[in-house]
Order: structure tokens, then sequence, then C-alpha cells
């Protein structure tokens, strides 16, 4: 027997296999930023104001030594959503903590022949430099500062998602909806990116730092470099763990940054495959499309393009396209209510995953990834 830990949430969970049943274990194995390379890229930042954007360990762990290190900040921006953290870390560097009102904006220009609505702010507080983690998401495919800003903003991400809807879940290596957000970004005067890439169980590994496009271009050599995993043949067989943490304190968030690498870029097309997803879900579904979607307000195959847009209404719509296929069984705190709605079957605990791939007696193999958020597939 073998036994495998996965990242559940802010713990690990562990099961066993047989090893006639096992295929193997694969994971990415970056190596952790080390110190002195995260004192070198903080040293280079020159803006007096933190647009913070995720809370993140990885981040807070890139804020913290920019803030030790850099006595030229004088600001720390938030969403709402970040406010206690925010107004935490403000409080013991001794710095300002201001609210970014994404409801005040003004329009920065127009790009595609769209307004870039804007929150009025950054017009008003110059020098600013966007601190955020990143991850896989079905839109953007890699995510970026930019994407990460612009999502603040209904009309901006509705923007976005018109212009992908049609090839979603996205490659990794970028999308109509990236190049896009990329350009809005580019809008604000003098705006730097940080972005942060991190791992559960390791911490961080890389931060890349600039203006947007070129910031984000580091990123995405990194992830691809230093996150692929080869993969001799597709399986039919697959427990995946989710990342853990923020990757997957919500319904949305577990398919968004695990599922879709998954599925695409692991399972054999067309064979009925059988997916076990480690996903703890402990904040609920996490968007109002999936909301809307078990209390019956959205249909299974409504067509996007007469749709009103919605929170994660590209993660539903990712799914849809990519779930007919295969049996998904899950291990969640989400009731079995909404599991059952989108036809996942629960298991009880971890230690039940091989066997809800696998017949009694079967010498069937199973593959196991332990953290599909932080793996890149090529196909």
């Amino acid at each position: 027997m073998t036994e495998i830990w996965v990242p559940y949430g802010p713990v690990e969970v562990s099961f066993d296999i047989k090893q006639e049943n096992l295929s193997q274990v694969l994971d990415s194995q970056p190596q952790k930023m080390v110190q002195d390379d995260l004192e070198r890229r903080v040293d280079e930042i020159t803006e007096e104001n933190v647009l913070l954007l995720s809370g993140t360990t990885g981040t807070q762990k890139f804020l913290e030594s920019l803030l030790t290190r850099n006595k030229t900040i004088k600001k720390i921006l938030y969403p709402k959503s970040l406010g206690a953290l925010a107004r935490r870390k403000a409080m013991e560097s001794s710095v300002d903590q201001v609210l970014l009102n994404f409801e005040s904006v003004s329009d920065f220009g127009s790009i595609d022949n769209l307004g870039s609505p804007l929150p009025s702010q950054l017009r008003e507080i110059p020098r600013v430099v966007v601190l955020t983690s990143i991850h896989y998401d079905p839109l953007f495919g890699l995510s970026s500062a930019a994407s990460d800003l612009i999502s603040h903003l209904p009309k901006l991400r509705e923007n976005a998602f018109r212009l992908s809807a049609d090839s979603m879940p996205c490659s990794i290596t970028g999308s109509e909806a990236s190049a896009y957000s990329q350009r809005v970004a580019g809008l604000v005067p003098g705006l730097k990116v940080v972005e942060i890439v991190e791992k559960a169980g390791l911490g961080l590994l890389a931060a890349s730092y600039g203006e947007p496009e070129p910031a984000h271009s580091k990123s995405l050599e990194y992830w691809i470099g230093n996150l692929r995993v080869e993969l001799p043949n597709k399986v039919e067989r697959i427990i995946f763990g989710c990342g853990g943490n923020e990757n997957d304190k919500t319904l949305t968030d577990s398919l968004s940054r695990a599922f879709f690498s998954v599925v695409t870029g692991v399972a054999i097309p067309d064979s009925d495959s059988k997916f076990c997803m480690l996903a703890e879900c402990s904040r609920g579904l996490g968007s109002d499309a999936f909301l809307q979607f078990v209390t019956g307000k959205l249909g299974p195959w409504a067509r996007f393009d007469s749709l009103t847009y919605v929170e994660g209404l590209e993660v539903f719509i990712s799914f849809q396209k990519t779930r007919q296929d295969f049996e998904l069984n899950v291990l969640t705190t989400l009731p079995k209510f909404y599991a059952s709605k989108f036809d996942m079957r629960t298991i009880a605990g971890a230690r039940g995953a091989p066997s809800s791939l696998l017949q009694l007696g079967s010498r069937a193999k199973i593959l196991v990834i332990p953290d599909a958020s932080t793996c890149y597939f090529p196909t």
C-alpha cells in the first residue's frame, strides 16, 4: 500500500492505494524562492503605493518584506474583501490604508471601441504597484494582475467574457480576454505590477515585477518552464487535489484553478473517464452563476450569447462544455444537494477516493495529482 497526502482546505488528507492499482503520482517540482532573491525583487520596486488584490500566503509574505525593506511605501490600497488584512498590515507598518472604490469610476480610454471605466482614484493616486497571486482561469488562461483588476469591475469582466466565450476553457498560454485585460491595465498611467506564483506546502516560488504586459510574460514563462509536468499517456482514472487554501475554498475556485487543467490535459476524451476531486469548498458555491443554477434560474445548456453576465458564468459554461463524458466523484464539505445538482457523487472521506474509481478486485491503474492547481500539462 502507498500512502498519499493531498492538500485539502487548510490541511492535508491522506489515502492508501494498492501498488497494483497505482499508476504514478504526478506533481510539479519547482524550487522555493530563496530569501535573497525575494529581497532583490522587493528592492527593485520604486512605487509609493501598493494595490493589494489577493490575500494568499505568498502575497502576504511579499507584502511584509516590501513594507519592511521599502520605506518609500506610503499607502496600501485595497478592495472591500481584503479590508481586514490591509488595515492590519498598514497598522503594523505605520502606513496609510485606502479603500479603493470600484463604484466610483471614470473612463480611462477606449479599447476595441469599448470604454474602460476604472476607479477614479487610480488617476488621483500616482505611482501604484498592483500585488496579486496568479493561477489558472478558464477565461484568461493564466490570471494576471491586469485580469484581477478588471475582474473587480463587472462591465469590464463582461467585455472580457464576450471576447473569449467561444474558446473557454482557454489555453493557459493566453486568450483574447487576457490580451484585453492587459490593454486596459496599460491605460492607467505609470501602473506597475507584481505577480506572485506560489504552491501549497512549499510557499512562494516566483515574483514578476514591471509593467503589466511584460511582467505577465515573465510569469507565464516561469509557469510553463517550472510547473511543467510530462504525461506519457492520457489516462481514464484520476484522483486530484485542488491545492487547498485559496484554491479550493469554493466550488468555483476548485473547478477554475484545477479541474480544467486535468480534464483538458490529462483525461482521455470521450472515454467514460472517472475522476475523484478533493476540494473542501468550505465557503460554498462561490459565484452567482452556480447559485442561479442550483436554484433553477440558469439552465444547464443556456446559450451564453443570450445570457446576462453574472459572476462565475465563465466557469459554469466551461464546466458544462467539459462535463459530459466522465464520472466525477468529490470529497467536499458542500451539501449533497449541491453536489447532486452538478452530477457529482460525494464520498464520505479521503480513504474512499480509490474505491470510488475502481470496482472491487479491479487491477485498473489510478493516476494521482496531489495539487493540480500548480501543474502545467502541455497538450
